[in-house]
């Protein structure tokens, strides 16, 4: 029966083929590139892709891309398990920004049979029911680009029947497969063997560690996250199977990768929208996929020239350090005025006044602070998020943003059409409707003043805490505009730039961000880490966070240098402060990013700080002089990042995809092709072992040359404080200028 579906749609192919700039595949000539070898009457071409479904065999559908035509890109287990669908409502808790879902639904649809494939003007459909429930479903397939073909599942009720809450797509796999990607991931880097929920959301702090985690959940469940809760919400996967895939739903998205013959990808809805992309090697891939999320452009060239110090408690403090970091003989790009709106104390420490107005009690010579930094060639940044808190008993007020956006209607309602109040750790506050267009235009005249004052930029927090239970300006429903707000937020950020002329010189550093952020976010950081060692919550989670988000197309990716959460609870015996060596280690890693960026952390007096003794100050000069004198080097890759989608910070599979060894590292990176380095990140090392491949590499402090030209090795090498083990190609033109650099500043 199913073979006769086939033939009787056979013709309906064969006529629309003549018409399309789609060809057969018989294996004739198709141009520059000759079709496979596969049935006539069951493949279709839609751009550089061939779709084909051959039941005889059971294998399903099938893709190739024409520049290997013998070389399966993607193919379906069968045809029976090709989509589930289910109609059951989703069981959804949350809390002040942490959510919670239920991943182990039984789907009530399991046996999809297709019924029909017949070629459309753009590509092919497949056509069928289920076996086991009323639903019928459409897979359309056209080519988006040429490495890129869009697949797209829909599942249709009967007529009077609830539609499907759920759809589930799902392909072939191997146990020998990995699958990177993904957004900031702080705990994996291969995801084969895991169910990853995709969820804008808080990262959580501790997730998993002890006892700490289970102190934060008794006080506000669900904020202390799990090893896949992360302010990025990026359904794509890079397999070393040779492709890419991205989901395109903004709705929730998981990704099933438990099973060593499948894989699956699900979203609460009835229409899965993915894109499948083609690539001869990683890099490759990645550029095909950035052509979708977009790309990163290049940061301004001041923001290279040294290190941004968060000040905070007033315009002297801000010009001592100035003069402090120059006797240091450090390298300083920007002040980071966080607190330039004022702070509050609470019990999770110094939290700022979420009231986007000037504290006149700090910072009473706020413009004239600002334009003496500008004199002395320092920058002056401050700190926005989408948040507005009731500050009517805030000291000094002049204006009561939350009491004008409210009477304004610029605030995101309950159901009941009262203002959506979030507990954000010792406060409340509104969030705002970023769907509604005068509530856009508002909150950027606040900005835009600040701009006029003459700063250059902010931190842009948050994004990533939209409640599901509320009502919103448009008509869009939460559940899809959740992921959505935080590209708003970021796109927001950047027309306020634009629109004021800046763009060149203007910095914004955003933490959430979703699939196609890149294309609108000046930058990222990935969060808030503990001030520990851990690999749950703190500094072992970096390497990886970069690695993984890079992948994922965000190019300029960064980190707090030293963490940010401490915490003080002796009744309860938790105290967890920063260190004077975890800081020195985490400012070694940070300059061989894209940003050296400081944060006191949430307790700044208890914690370490760059300047707390001499020894630490001259270190952090020394390196951000490291971070300076690469700043010719980073301006190439982030060109490359703007044209390509190449990270900045790598992983090494990008370079070495034919080194199997080279997949498993997850705490060593590359700076762009040149440079490979592995930073200390256990407690009281003064060595680290790392892996080199094939190649000759230049130890950067001793100039002494190691590694084998025929294969890959892993070595030991010193890495005292101040010298992280850092080598770069031998025959690299960057790495002679590097050493020639550090020599004239008296570095090496």
């Amino acid at each position: 029966m199913k073979r006769t579906l086939i033939q009787i749609h056979s013709i309906a192919v064969i006529a629309v083929l003549s018409m399309l700039t789609v060809v057969g595949c018989s294996g004739d000539d198709a141009g520059p590139n000759p079709a496979p070898a596969c049935p006539e009457e069951t493949c279709i071409q839609s751009g550089s892709f061939y779709i084909d479904v051959d039941l005889t065999e059971q294998t399903g559908i099938t893709v190739r891309h024409v520049d290997t035509p013998d070389d399966v890109l993607w193919t379906t287990v069968g045809t029976s398990s090709i989509l589930r669908a289910d109609n059951s409502p989703q069981e959804v808790t949350e809390s002040r920004g942490s959510f919670t879902f239920d991943l182990e639904r039984e789907s009530k649809c399991l046996e999809s049979r297709i019924e029909a494939f017949e070629p459309t003007d753009q590509g092919a459909i497949v056509s069928g029911t289920f076996d086991d429930c009323e639903l019928t479903f459409t897979i359309t397939f056209e080519a988006a680009a040429d490495r890129r073909l869009r697949m797209t599942a829909h599942v249709v009720a009967p007529e009077g029947e609830p539609e499907s809450t759920e759809i589930s797509l799902g392909w072939a796999s191997d146990k020998n497969e990995r699958f990177f990607g993904f957004g900031a991931q702080y705990n994996h880097l291969n995801f084969k063997g895991k169910l990853l929920p995709i969820w804008c959301q808080e990262q959580g702090h501790g997730r998993g560690l002890e006892p700490l985690s289970e102190l934060l959940n008794a006080a506000s469940p669900g904020s202390a996250g799990t090893w896949y809760s992360s302010y990025t919400c990026v359904p794509y996967t890079l397999s070393t199977n040779g492709y890419g895939f991205v989901v395109e739903n903004t709705e929730y998205v998981e990704f099933d990768m438990r099973q060593d013959e499948s894989t699956r990808a699900t979203t609460f809805s009835h229409t899965l929208k993915a894109q499948l992309i083609a690539g001869e090697s990683p890099l490759e891939i990645i550029e095909g996929y950035t052509e979708y999320s977009g790309r990163m452009q290049p940061l301004p060239d001041w923001t290279q020239e040294g290190a941004i110090v968060r000040s905070y408690g007033g315009s002297e403090s801000a010009l001592s350090k100035v003069t402090e970091l120059d006797i240091a003989g450090g390298a300083l790009a920007a002040l980071w005025i966080e607190d330039w709106a004022g702070t509050r104390q609470t019990p999770f420490g110094t939290r700022m006044w979420w009231n986007w107005d000037i504290d006149r009690t700090v910072y009473p010579d706020f413009e004239d602070m600002v334009s003496e930094l500008n004199g002395l060639g320092v920058r002056s940044l401050i700190y926005f998020n989408p948040f507005l808190a009731d500050a009517s008993e805030k000291p000094g007020l002049e204006r009561h943003l939350f009491a004008e956006a409210e009477e304004a209607g610029y605030l995101v309602k309950n159901l009941e059409g009262e203002t959506e109040l979030i507990p954000n750790g010792g406060f409340d506050a509104a969030m705002l409707d970023l769907t509604n267009a005068d509530a856009r235009a508002w909150i950027k005249d606040v900005m835009r003043n600040m701009i006029g004052l003459g700063v250059s930029g902010w931190m842009a927090d948050f994004g990533e805490a939209l409640p599901l239970e509320i009502s919103l300006e448009s008509d869009v429903e939460p559940e899809s505009y959740h992921n959505q707000y935080p590209f708003d937020w970021a796109e927001l950020n950047k027309e306020v730039a634009a629109e004021e002329g800046v763009t060149a010189e203007h910095l914004t550093f955003n933490r959430s961000g979703n699939a196609q952020s890149p294309s609108v976010a000046r930058s990222f950081w990935i969060g808030d880490q503990l001030v520990t060692w851990d690999d749950y919550d703190g500094f072992k989670t970096v390497v990886p966070a970069l690695l993984s988000s890079g992948l994922s197309g965000y190019t300029l990716q960064h980190a707090d240098v030293g963490g940010w959460l401490s915490v003080n609870q002796p009744v309860v015996d938790i105290e967890l402060f920063r260190t004077k060596e975890l800081f020195q280690r985490w400012m070694e890693l940070n300059s061989f990013t894209v940003l050296v960026r400081l944060h006191t952390t949430n307790l700044p007096e208890l914690n370490h700080q760059y300047n707390t003794d001499d020894e630490t100050l001259l270190h952090f000069a020394r390196m951000t002089q490291v971070f300076a004198s690469l700043a010719p080097y980073r301006k190439t890759l982030m060109e490359e990042a703007a044209s390509k989608g190449a990270p900045i910070v790598r992983h090494p599979m990008l370079h070495y995809p034919e080194d199997a060894n080279v997949y498993d590292l997850k705490q060593q990176f590359m700076l762009g092709a040149d440079f490979m380095i592995a930073p200390v990140v256990d407690q009281g090392a003064t060595s680290v072992s790392l892996y080199l491949p094939a190649g000759s590499w230049t130890h950067l402090w001793t100039g002494q040359q190691m590694g084998s030209s025929d294969q890959g090795e892993t070595i030991t090498v010193d890495a005292p404080i101040g010298e992280p083990a850092v080598f770069y190609r031998t025959d690299s033109s960057w790495g002679e200028t590097l050493r020639a650099s550090l020599a004239e500043k008296g570095i090496l």
